[in-house]
């Protein structure tokens, strides 16, 4: 059990740190692009508020641990083995779409380990709350993500059509480095959490009863400083391959646009973590949101070769990282017989 307990708490900060490594830059790809930070000073900001908000709130953990999975009722070496099974399959996954240069949700990277985990060890899940916490966010984000930065952007286009181009960059520009801080602390926040309540769930498991009712009721410090130093090693090691994606192959984009997307991201992403308590993909939001700046205003330059790559990724992660879990489970099921 000790082994099993320590090889959790590996796989997790192991996720932790590839999680920010795969979409950390994301949330500062736009202010490098539009050129509103430097490469140094965007990253070493993401870091810091990815590490302040992996240490904020629990609302999605709580949702994630008690709602989602039923871990109770099963022994401890099965839970842990689930939860192991699910870090290892999630963080295959997430670097194997960066190395393809594809944007995904780490969020369904771990939701999918944990679905494909349970099918192979029996755990049971809540299907109407997974429907309501994890589809209909999914399904609906990027809709949103589209429509509002659309909107956003053709209503600044309107605003400032008169305004000379210079000092709308600029302006636009300051704004931006501010909505880079924004969407590094909501990116911590919302990221770190579900980390930290798999990891508080492993611990629950070992320290009461066999077949006990499991709560998380709260994320412990010393998981919160873990997580959270992960997530920030991460993301200061991040690279920018899906950045290149996103930012510069899938649309062409200008301050002003920058900003839009940037803007409509963080707003939803903190209406998701902080009102509504459910887990959403950065990657999904801002994705989504860059592409609907490039149909308002001054025509953009949206590249199809780019971004159905990228939906298709979206649509696959839950159901490939599901896939890897089973197949991880059934080569320890058949070591331990």
């Amino acid at each position: 059990m000790e082994l099993l307990m320590a090889g959790v708490i590996v796989a997790a900060v192991i996720f932790a740190g590839s999680n920010g490594f795969h979409d950390a830059a994301l949330t500062i790809g736009n202010a490098v692009v539009g050129r509103a930070l430097s490469p140094k000073w965007a990253l070493g900001l993401a870091v810091v508020f990815n590490f302040i908000g992996a240490l904020l709130g629990e609302g999605i953990a709580i949702v994630v641990a008690n709602q989602i999975i039923r871990f109770s009722g099963m022994s401890t070496d099965i839970i842990l083995t689930c939860i192991l099974i699910a870090f290892v399959s999630a963080t295959i996954w997430s670097l194997f779409t960066y190395y393809l240069a594809l944007p995904v949700s780490s969020t369904h990277c771990l939701i999918g380990g944990l679905l494909g985990a349970g099918l192979i060890l029996g755990f049971t899940f809540d299907s109407l709350e997974f429907f309501d916490s994890v589809i209909l966010p999914l399904l609906i984000s990027p809709v949103l993500g589209f429509f509002l930065a659309w909107g956003l952007t053709l209503l600044l286009s309107k605003i400032f059509a008169s305004t000379p181009s210079k000092p709308l960059f600029r302006g636009a520009r300051m704004v931006d480095s501010v909505l880079t801080a924004s969407l590094s602390l909501v990116h911590g926040i919302q990221d770190a959490q579900k980390t930290a309540a798999l990891v508080m769930v492993a611990i629950l498991a070992v320290d009461t009863m066999p077949h006990s009712e499991l709560a998380v009721v709260e994320i412990s410090w010393p998981v919160r400083i873990t997580i959270a130093l992960a997530l920030a090693l991460g993301t200061g090691l991040s690279g920018w391959r899906v950045v290149r994606t996103l930012s510069v192959r899938m649309a062409r984009l200008d301050p002003v646009k920058s900003a839009a997307a940037d803007a409509t991201a963080s707003v939803l992403m903190y209406a998701a973590a902080l009102i509504m308590r459910v887990p959403v993909s950065l990657t999904f939001v801002l994705g989504s949101a860059i592409l609907g700046t490039q149909y308002a205003g001054r025509q953009g330059h949206p590249r199809a070769r780019y971004f159905i790559p990228m939906f298709a990724g979206w649509l696959l992660t839950i159901p490939a990282a599901a896939l890897l879990a089973v197949t991880i489970g059934v080569i320890v099921i058949a070591a331990g017989q």
